[in-house]
């Protein structure tokens, strides 16, 4: 009986992030750099520029486990969850929703503020990319945040393939 706890949980809510997510989240990156880059920068530099949109699931990963590390929770992380909208976020067990939600606002900002240190330091094509990256990225996790707000104080928060569900234990 692996990874059974005592307690069984009611299911609240749950929250997927789906194809319409991602299709936002490409819509606003594209906005975003039509608006923002392509008139100050080339379009070939634009496109090379991308690259640096991959530093953006380490920095979330990174964030996440920093969090982790300090609040002294167990995590697990499956490969495929690696590539999800959480990128790598897993705990063996549903979490408290004040750690969800400090958790979550960790990453959010964390990756806001490292893309704006960053930025002084590219050349502005990729610097303008990340930023713009770095806010899109975070729509998914701030959605999640957001939702927490609409749910009781004692619920619980289990992070799953590509969706959050909110738990409520009987016990």
């Amino acid at each position: 009986m692996k990874e059974q706890t005592i307690y069984s949980y009611k299911l609240l809510s749950r929250f997927r992030w789906r194809w319409p997510g991602v299709l936002l989240q490409l819509a606003g990156l594209a906005a975003g750099l039509i608006v923002f880059a392509l008139p100050v920068s080339d379009s070939w530099e634009l496109l090379f520029s991308l690259s640096i949109l991959a530093v953006l699931p380490i920095v979330h990963h990174l964030l996440f486990r920093f969090y982790v590390y300090t609040a002294s929770e167990q995590v697990k992380t499956s490969p495929d969850a690696l590539f999800s909208v959480w990128w790598g976020a897993g705990t063996t067990y549903p979490v408290s929703l004040s750690f969800f939600r400090r958790a979550e606002a960790t990453v959010t900002l964390g990756s806001v503020l490292t893309s704006a240190f960053l930025f002084a330091w590219l050349p502005f094509s990729y610097g303008v990319t990340l930023a713009i990256g770095s806010v899109v990225f975070i729509i998914p996790r701030l959605s999640a945040l957001l939702l927490t707000y609409r749910q009781p104080g004692h619920c619980r928060v289990r992070y799953e393939q590509g969706s959050i569900a909110f738990l409520q234990t009987d016990g």
